[in-house]
């Protein structure tokens, strides 16, 4: 377990953490447990990531860094006549899909991260009824 009086990571080595898909405070512990499934609990330190949000925020930070960093090889591409369009279509369609699998995981453990970091998260009043 880590000490209380240890210091808290600077927001940039959260992050980086959190793309490591390290626990934000330690960077020892899980952060995701399977493909996309929040761990509960850092298991190195007892952070308690699992009641962390990030709802859109990986889907979108994905899609934007895919077209970006798609965009330049689509033109070149597609402007290329030595590929059948069917064929170049079919290229950036695999890419793209690659990118989205492989971006994901790490987009929703820097939001986790940055979340955590700067204590945006919600919790329910005492008065909430659920």
């Amino acid at each position: 377990m880590l000490s209380s009086s240890a210091a808290e990571p600077s927001l940039p080595t959260a992050l980086r953490r959190g793309l490591a898909l390290r626990c934000p405070r330690c960077g020892e512990g899980k952060l995701l447990i399977g493909y996309l499934r929040q761990a509960p609990a850092c298991s190195h330190c007892g952070l308690e990531t699992g009641s962390i949000r990030a709802d859109d925020g990986p889907p979108w930070l994905t899609l934007l860094a895919t077209g970006h960093l798609l965009a330049p090889f689509m033109i070149i591409v597609f402007m290329s006549t030595k590929l059948p369009v069917w064929a170049s279509t079919m290229v950036m369609a695999l890419v793209a899909a690659s990118l989205c699998v492989a971006l994901l995981p790490r987009a929703k453990g820097l939001f986790i991260a940055a979340i955590w970091k700067l204590g945006a998260q919600t919790s329910a009043s005492p008065d909430e009824t659920v």
